[in-house]
Parts: structure tokens; C-alpha cells; sequence
């Protein structure tokens, strides 16, 4: 019976190791793919800013939730995402200034007048995202804790 528990157990790690890998996947490609809609919307120079912050913010999350980072704490992560997500809101003003030919502090003015609400939703957002990347990572964090 303990074998053929041991058996269950190994069966339901294997099949959340594989999920996980799959959703990692998806989280990236969603990214990547979302970077052609920013070509179309905000143009060459839109669509390059927004894709390095992606990749800086992936890189980062990727680290972080490895273990690389044991010094950055959890609420310190969602500030940085918070950071980078303040940063693509600043590349898609200068993105629409440039294609609509106006000034960009006119942009931004109207850009940072959003209702509370929409910053509050900024800040959930961050905390989910950390906490989906720490769930991705988390057999890894175990399998590191764990003695030799």
C-alpha cells in the first residue's frame, strides 16, 4: 500500500512538473505574441520598448522565483513589477505621441489622470503575477531547501 501511494505521489508530481512547464510556456508566448499586436498598434519603436521591458520583467521574475534572488523579498518583486509596468504605460505615451504627431507631457498629463481604481488593479495584477512565477518555481525552491 506505502508503494502504491509513493507511486500516486510521483505520478502527481511528474504531471504538475509538466503543467507547470506548459503554463511557463504559455505566460511567454502570450508575451512574445503580444509583442506583434504592439508592432501594429504602436510601431517599431512601441513594440521594441514594450519588448525589452518584457524581457527585462521575465528575465527578472525568472530569477527571482528560481531562487536567485533570496535577498528580494516578495512585496519588493511586486514593486519592481509595478515599476515596469509604469515604464510600458510611459514607451505607449511616447509611442502615441510619436504616431499622433502631439506633445507628449499632453500624453501624459491625460494618461496619469486614471482613476484610482485603475492603479489599484495595476498593484493586484503585480501581486498575482509574483505569486503565479513563485507557484511556477515552487518545486525547484523545494528541491533546493532540501539537504543533501
Amino acid at each position: 500500500m506505502d508503494i502504491l501511494i509513493k507511486l500516486q505521489q510521483h505520478f502527481w508530481e511528474e504531471y504538475m512538473s509538466r503543467l507547470k512547464k506548459l503554463i511557463l510556456g504559455l505566460i511567454i508566448l502570450a508575451g512574445l505574441i503580444s509583442t506583434v499586436g504592439d508592432y501594429k498598434n504602436f510601431g517599431l519603436f512601441g513594440a521594441t520598448g514594450l519588448f525589452i521591458i518584457f524581457l527585462l520583467t521575465t528575465v527578472f521574475l525568472w530569477q527571482w522565483a528560481s531562487g536567485k534572488f533570496p535577498a528580494v523579498a516578495k512585496i519588493q518583486a511586486i514593486i519592481i513589477l509595478l515599476a515596469s509596468a509604469i515604464a510600458s504605460i510611459f514607451v505607449i505615451n511616447m509611442a502615441i505621441a510619436g504616431n499622433l504627431h502631439v506633445d507628449l507631457m499632453e500624453v501624459m498629463r491625460i494618461s496619469i489622470t486614471h482613476n484610482s481604481l485603475f492603479y489599484l488593479i495595476l498593484c493586484a495584477v503585480a501581486w498575482v503575477k509574483v505569486d503565479i512565477w513563485k507557484w511556477l518555481f515552487s518545486d525547484l525552491q523545494s528541491e533546493q531547501n532540501q539537504p543533501l
